[in-house]
This record gives structure tokens, C-alpha cells and sequence, in this order.
């Protein structure tokens, strides 16, 4: 599975509210991270290429070192035919352009979170027919 990262200096970075950024955005949630996501175009085009929005929230003090965002399709055990790149926004805000989804199918979008203590992941997966 290939993946995307960025090195997210967030641990001096002033915690963020975990509200909701805006209109469209689906909450994965974990013990110590809220994750906000949103692709652009709402619907996700196939075959045709489209950006994530993130934001990454640490709840309780928890550490962000880095952070990856990809999509594979877990039934197939395949990842997308692309890579991604990924860019910061704004305080724990990112964009990745260049996400395509080249089948139908079950997909599953991966956050993962470098941790002091290793490697969080969060999930949210969803049909394209």
C-alpha cells in the first residue's frame, strides 16, 4: 500500500477546537484523535481524480508527529493506481490532490497518526457503485 505523509510539527502547535470545520465533513474518532474528512468533489468522481481535506485534532494532550492519508480497497487487497500528494493548510489542516478511484467497489480511506507510543489508525470506508 502505498501512502502519502507529511511531518506535522503540531506538538507545540495550540490544541485545536474538534468542532466540526464545515459543511461535508465525516468525524472518525479514536480515543486520543478526532479526524475530520472531505473530498472535493462531494461525490466522488470514478476514474477521475479528487482531494481529501483533513483536519487532525489531539484530544487530551495527545502528540501528532505525522500524519498519512491513503485509500485502498480492503476486499481486493489493493491500493489506487496514483500518489497522492499531500500539503499543509493551516493548523492541523491538510489537503492530498490527486486521490482516484479507478473501480467500483468498497474503499476505505486510512489517516494514520505517528504517535509517541507508534502508530494510530483511523478508518472510514465507503461504497462507489
Amino acid at each position: 500500500m502505498r501512502a502519502i505523509a507529511l511531518a506535522a510539527v503540531c506538538a507545540a502547535a495550540p490544541a485545536l477546537a474538534c468542532d466540526a470545520p464545515g459543511a461535508g465533513y465525516a468525524r472518525l474518532e479514536s480515543e486520543r484523535y478526532v479526524v475530520w474528512l472531505r473530498t472535493d468533489p462531494a461525490s466522488i468522481p470514478l476514474g477521475a481524480e479528487f482531494a481529501l481535506d483533513a483536519v487532525v485534532c489531539a484530544k487530551r494532550g495527545a502528540k501528532i508527529g505525522a500524519i498519512r492519508l491513503d485509500a485502498w480497497m480492503p476486499t481486493h487487497r489493493h491500493g489506487m493506481n496514483t500518489r497522492p500528494s499531500l500539503k499543509p493548510t493551516g493548523e492541523g489542516r491538510w489537503r492530498a490532490e490527486g486521490f482516484l478511484f479507478h473501480m467500483p467497489g468498497r474503499w476505505q480511506f486510512t489517516v494514520d497518526i505517528d504517535t509517541p507510543r507508534g502508530r494510530e489508525r483511523l478508518t472510514r470506508e465507503l461504497d462507489l457503485d
